[in-house]
């Protein structure tokens, strides 16, 4: 979360200012509430996922989801005092010199590169249902190829993001606010044309290829009979993930266009006008809390992972009980041996 624009800089300053203590512990609260509780939520996704007692959830679809957690988690974990940062100091970049200025390069960098990240695997996963739908006897996205997909989603942000280490830069914008910024706007203009035409074109790609697995899905229902067990397994968990991935598509654009707006205005000069009535703040959260809906929704629709949770929490409630019924045997254990030796 950077300032694009000093001016808008000490806009958002005095808006603070005016701020009573208490609303700026409220706001900064709810922020970090958002975020541990994303955090939280897409580690047990990977913990599900590694742990996967039943070996469910070695497929593509799940490794994606996988990769969209692992994202989501560091975004995560990468805000949290950034939140402090922003609220509590106002947007002042505390630390100062070449540390400061490569820690403000790097919050830039890692930034983009979750929201990018998440957006190509997205689109990845539509791939997957694509093939799936169209090609269910034929293993098109192996393992091989899934991690590939990881790979360059992974390698796309990286290189979407790397101008983030030579732009973004400290400025000192009065003797108390140091902000943490690209101060030459014509990047900052060319940058987010590139952004919007990824998520424009990602999106087009998704609406077409679930506009063709939806006339396709429709189709079998006219070929097959309904008495066809597997072929209605099959039908019902196509139909489960094209719901979950729809979700997902939704969730993140609803969640992301906001602060995304805000800043391309900041850019473009009306910031003012859009950042009344608390509306960084709420654009804010709203970006946090895609990280919390993502997890909630691969719970939803994905029996997999509601199963491998369950089996996940069972086995640890299994070994703290069987710990729990252990010590007391070895403490009589250890009492018998100190008698013995009396």
């Amino acid at each position: 979360m950077m300032d694009v624009n000093p001016n808008s800089s000490l806009e958002r300053a005095a808006q603070y200012h005016e701020d009573s203590f208490e609303l700026v512990v409220a706001k900064t609260s709810v922020c970090m509430l958002v975020l541990a509780l994303s955090f939280i939520e897409n580690v047990i996704i990977l913990v599900v996922v590694k742990k996967d007692y039943r070996n469910r959830l070695r497929t593509a679809n799940s490794f994606l989801i996988t990769n969209m957690s692992l994202a989501d988690a560091l975004f995560a974990l990468q805000n949290l005092p950034l939140v402090y940062n922003n609220f509590i100091m106002k947007g002042h970049w505390v630390l100062q010199g070449h540390f400061g200025m490569l820690l403000c390069k790097v919050d830039n960098f890692f930034s983009l590169i979750s929201m990018v990240t998440i957006n190509l695997t997205i689109l990845a996963i539509a791939g997957d249902r694509f093939c799936a739908v169209y090609l269910p006897f034929q293993k098109i996205i192996t393992r091989q190829k899934c991690f590939l997909l990881i790979f360059l989603s992974w390698f796309t942000s990286t290189l979407f993001a790397s101008p983030m280490l030579f732009y973004a830069n400290l400025q000192r914008v009065t003797e108390n606010l140091t902000i943490c910024t690209v101060p030459d706007q014509r990047v900052l203009k060319i940058w987010y044309m590139v952004l919007t035409g990824i998520l424009v074109t990602t999106l087009i790609m998704m609406f077409a290829w679930y506009t063709a697995i939806g006339v396709k899905i429709r189709r079998q229902k006219l070929q097959f009979s309904l008495s066809q067990r597997a072929q209605r397994i099959r039908e019902r968990r196509n139909r489960d993930i094209l719901k979950m991935v729809v979700i997902l598509i939704v969730v993140f654009y609803i969640c992301s266009l906001p602060l995304l707006v805000l800043q391309m205005s900041r850019v473009l000069g009306f910031s003012t006008e859009l950042e009344k009535n608390h509306g960084l703040f709420i654009a804010i959260v709203m970006m946090f809390m895609n990280g919390v809906i993502n997890p909630i929704v691969y719970f939803t629709f994905n029996s997999s992972f509601r199963e491998g949770f369950k089996v996940t929490m069972g086995k640890c409630g299994r070994c703290r009980s069987s710990a729990y019924v252990e010590s007391p045997a070895r403490v009589t254990t250890s009492r018998r041996a100190a008698s013995t030796q009396l």
